[in-house]
């Protein structure tokens, strides 16, 4: 593998990617750098604020632009844009879109930045990656005419564990979002809380939901492994996501996941993992998941992801 360059504009949400991009790299014979002049562009507020983030992200573009090596920029600060933006004629360039169709509204994905960049010459294209095949189509639909290519989300080469907890214990972790299941969780909480199951929710700006512990804090990355690693379960609870980094760390922490049967999901456990929630949403099909993750009927989560990590080291060679 390659010894890439990186800029990371969310060093706090991101930190842990970092080591996980890392790990695959180095795995792999190269190395993955963050580069010396990627600036934050995150966590500041007001005018001033804005303006802050915004001239940090055209100093990101600009310094870019001179590098040599390959770059990749993790998490694109002004959206589409970037896929237009973040070009050179002096190297590679990569771009990775975690959201082609965000969840929510977010900077430069609106009709108009999605037509400039769809628009961009064909020397002004990075190459856009993307981390499944859901969202290798929503890409697609957006850039018809930029390369596009398939990379698995990172992983950590080792799993590392923690005691669980006294008594089964299901934990929902990040920051709340509309595509959140809150009609899944109120019927699910009492439910299990019926069975003496531990239930809590965590994350920013979670509403208070039945049947269940709610935090509606931000959880440092220490603590959120942690508790990853000491419930029995990580839920997720999406009606629509492209990937999840949560499921991705309660992995690395030996907790199962339960959630619908998503690329995502699929491509991690595998599509007959009795963790993998078919046809539909209803409750009882994830309380019958849940039953059989907590009764001990999936896989060994070392060998899922050992497996894993050797498919994601492979799949990130087309970065070269």
């Amino acid at each position: 593998m390659i010894d890439l360059l990186f800029c990371d504009p969310i060093p706090l949400a991101q930190r842990h990617y970092e080591r996980q991009l890392q790990d695959v790299f180095e795995s792999g014979g190269g190395s993955a750098t963050l580069a010396e002049w990627s600036r934050p562009v995150e966590g500041r507020t007001g005018r001033l604020g804005k303006t802050r983030m915004l001239a940090n992200a055209v100093h990101n573009i600009r310094a870019q632009r001179s590098e040599t090596r390959p770059v990749l920029q993790s998490w694109p600060s002004l959206g589409l844009l970037e896929t237009r933006l973040w070009s050179s004629p002096h190297g590679s360039r990569y771009v990775m879109l975690h959201d082609p169709a965000p969840l929510r509204p977010q900077v430069g994905h609106g009709p108009r930045a999605r037509s400039w960049a769809a628009a961009a010459p064909s020397g002004h294209r990075p190459v856009v990656l993307v981390q499944t095949a859901e969202a290798h189509r929503a890409a697609r639909d957006q850039l018809p005419d930029h390369r596009i290519e398939q990379v698995l989300h990172p992983i950590l080469r080792t799993q590392r564990s923690v005691p669980k907890t006294a008594v089964p214990s299901v934990i929902v972790a990040g920051q709340w979002k509309p595509a959140r299941d809150l009609d899944l969780l109120a019927t699910l909480g009492p439910l299990l809380r019926d069975r003496g199951w531990e239930t809590t929710i965590v994350g920013r700006g979670w509403p208070e939901v039945d049947g269940w512990s709610v935090e509606d804090r931000f959880v440092a990355e220490d603590e959120l492994e942690t508790m990853l690693g000491r419930s029995w379960v990580h839920l997720l609870p999406y009606t629509r996501y492209f990937q999840s980094g949560v499921t991705v760390r309660a992995l690395e922490m030996g907790t199962q996941t339960v959630g619908a049967a998503t690329d995502f999901l699929t491509g991690l456990f595998g599509s007959d993992s009795p963790a993998v929630v078919r046809d539909g949403r209803g409750a009882q099909r994830y309380l019958d998941a849940l039953t059989a993750v907590i009764e001990g009927g999936c896989p060994d989560l070392v060998e899922v992801q050992s497996a894993f990590f050797a498919r994601a080291r492979a799949s990130w060679e087309v970065v070269r």
